[in-house]
């Protein structure tokens, strides 16, 4: 499988052809399944996925990917998993149940916190961040130890409406936030996996840093923004 490429294709199968323990940096976020997003009262959704499993079938579609995403990564790469909690039926679930289903063990558990907006459903306190699990392998990871000072809370702004990288992706990653894994977390020209690529932002923080990177996204749509950020000649003036 060529590296420095986003596949149009569903990652289980994508993944299928990359090579055991070839991967030294995986770093994603899948569809949360909350059945779309709701932006100031007004609900919008993916393009070409419901985002509406029933709790059983996320969590064992879940297990399948992981099984994969352990198989590809590297005894010393890392896993940035990121994720956001919900309220149903007037609980909240909190995705605690990823440690247990995952074959990774759980280094560190990251708060993304980020400002209030005025693009939010204004009918309670709005929720301002998220979480994003840190895995390990084994206990020979890399870590490049000056990023430790920023600690276990990152504030990072989410991508906003007026920003110069908003793209048409209803979830797009802030640049930032990326750029701290890869930095922290890989080194030059190691390979970057980001199995739920969507606007590409992963792709983009990898060249911008001199990393490999593989990705896939089902929506041809999001794979022709994130191609298009990649050919910009503007991609490097951070």
């Amino acid at each position: 499988m060529e590296t420095n490429k986003i596949y149009c294709m569903d990652c289980l199968e994508g993944m299928k052809q990359i090579p055991d323990g070839s991967v030294d940096l995986i770093v994603t976020s899948p569809p949360y399944n909350f059945g779309g997003f709701s932006r100031d009262g007004k609900q919008s959704s993916y393009d070409c996925y419901d985002d509406n499993m029933t709790d059983e079938e996320y969590q064992e579609w879940t297990e399948c990917y992981f099984k994969e995403l352990y198989r590809v990564l590297k005894p010393t790469g890392m896993f940035y998993f990121n994720i956001k909690y919900r309220f149903q039926d007037y609980r909240c679930k909190i995705p605690f149940w990823i440690v247990e289903k995952s074959p990774f063990k759980l280094l560190n558990m990251i708060i993304w916190k980020f400002a209030s907006s005025p693009d939010v459903a204004k009918i309670k306190w709005y929720p301002r961040h998220e979480y994003v699990f840190v895995f390990i392998k084994s206990n020979d990871y890399y870590f490049n130890e000056d990023y430790a000072k920023y600690g276990d809370v990152w504030e990072i702004p989410q991508v906003m409406a007026n920003s110069k990288e908003r793209t048409n992706h209803p979830a797009q990653y802030p640049l930032k936030l990326i750029r701290r894994i890869i930095e922290s977390s890989s080194k030059s020209e190691q390979l970057v996996l980001d199995p739920f690529m969507g606007s590409g932002t992963t792709a983009v923080a990898s060249k911008q840093l001199n990393r490999k990177f593989i990705g896939f996204e089902l929506s041809k749509e999001y794979c022709d923004i994130a191609n298009k950020r990649l050919a910009q000649k503007t991609i490097f003036e951070l």
